[in-house]
């Protein structure tokens, strides 16, 4: 995942090595009360993976929440925020995530644990009704070799038919599965996760990390061997308690966050990340830089590019308004890359493929320098601001469609 995400404010938590970005940062903690409790019925119990009552053994690694709006990135955790067909809109991680390709180094009892109940241990409080085998089927997403690996178990133990929770098929999708990896099978055996819970009442069940940079959406519980959950699973039933209202933004994703995150491969500074000060700039809202035509008529700001050098296509994210066309002209090292003005809206703003700046194939260097100049526009009645969201540089080829996405546009005075 990338450290650099335009819609929200950054945070850096040195004890873990963590950059947090969030309009919430404690992404670590519950978000539900110790009160609630999940209820089996028939045989069968589903619990979104977020709505963990405790988290315990987190000194080295921690699951942290993702949101449409919200995520922490820590170590080398290079995937990008996959809220969208997450169950509930969101999931948990454990990070740092530092072993993310097999070459990278396995440290036991830092980014590799085998014993189970050892690391980030998560809690969840289910009544049941019955006693009896449930099997484990969890909903996870893996886009490496090294984070599709979980633990279960019950109560503070830890059965061996809890260990080594494997996936092996469905990289970078959510998938439902049931395996445990074996010494003769590493993609794991089918119906050998399972927890037998002994009686009737509440129960705790618990996740602890195997490999971290794990993303775990969802769970379900089930006493049907041949049960399979498909899509996001069955509802929740609670016991005793309430589920706290959304703690996701009212807002959709901006449509810059939205192709900004695409591809894991992507590199994005958000108009939000250049200096303001001095460049006839001012900050407007939570994701778009503007001009106020009241003061100025053109501003301009500038920035390091500070990622690997290579060649990208460029993608600035330009904002369409209705009382003109604001020009863009965008240079690196001072040399004019190009200028571009977006078309007229009917709406006040709107983001889109039709209204950004695209380079394809562009040479940049790690420390060049990249400006953007802004002039206003006018129809005669009202001035347009020179609003835009930020750059995106893709690997080439991919710029064309990854701007495919729906005109979105967020604004808050």
């Amino acid at each position: 995942m990338q450290q650099r995400k335009g819609i929200a404010l950054l945070l850096l938590l040195p004890w873990v090595g963590l950059m947090l970005n969030a309009q919430t940062f404690n992404l670590n903690l519950p978000i539900v009360s110790k009160s609630l409790v999940f209820e089996e019925k028939n045989g069968l119990v589903a619990v979104e993976a977020e709505y963990f009552h405790h988290q315990t053994h987190a000194e080295i690694r921690q699951w942290y929440r993702t949101t449409k709006d919200s995520m922490a990135v820590g170590g080398r955790d290079e995937d990008a925020n996959h809220y969208l067909n997450a169950s509930n809109s969101s999931y948990i991680e454990i990070l740092p995530d530092t072993r993310v390709a097999h070459s990278d180094k396995l440290v036991r009892g830092e980014n590799f644990s085998n014993e189970p109940g050892q690391m980030a241990v998560v809690s969840y409080k289910i009544k049941f009704n019955s006693p009896g085998r449930y099997y484990v089927w969890v909903r996870a997403m893996s886009t490496g070799s090294e984070d599709n690996g979980i633990h279960v178990g019950l109560n503070g133990l830890w059965p061996e038919h809890g260990q080594r929770m494997q996936w092996c098929k469905g990289k970078k999708y959510w998938m439902w599965e049931s395996k445990q990896r074996t010494k003769e099978e590493h993609c794991g055996v089918p119906h050998a996760i399972y927890l037998d819970v002994p009686e009737p009442g509440i129960h705790d069940v618990q996740f602890s990390m195997r490999e971290d940079g794990f993303e775990f959406d969802k769970f379900v519980l089930t006493t049907n061997v041949n049960y399979v959950p498909i899509d996001k699973g069955p509802n929740m039933a609670l016991a005793e308690g309430s589920l706290p209202s959304s703690y996701n933004s009212k807002t959709e994703l901006s449509y810059f966050n939205t192709i900004a995150r695409k591809l894991p491969e992507n590199k994005f500074i958000a108009s939000q990340e250049f200096p303001v000060e001095g460049t006839n700039f001012y900050k407007n809202g939570k994701n778009w830089m503007a001009i106020n035509p009241e003061k100025y008529k053109q501003a301009r700001t500038s920035k390091m590019f500070d990622f690997e050098s290579g060649r990208y296509d460029v993608i600035f994210v330009g904002v369409g308004e209705n009382d003109g066309r604001s020009t863009f002209r965008i240079l690196i090292n001072n040399k004019e890359l190009g200028t571009y003005q977006p078309p007229l809206t009917h709406m006040l703003w709107e983001e889109g493929k039709a209204f950004n700046g695209f380079w394809n194939n562009v040479k940049l260097k790690t420390g060049d320098k990249i400006t953007v100049e802004v002039h206003v526009a006018t129809d005669g009645n009202e001035w347009t601001r020179g609003r835009w969201a930020g750059f995106v540089f893709a690997p080439v080829g991919h710029g064309e469609d990854l701007q495919e996405a729906p005109s979105t546009y967020i604004f808050e005075k």
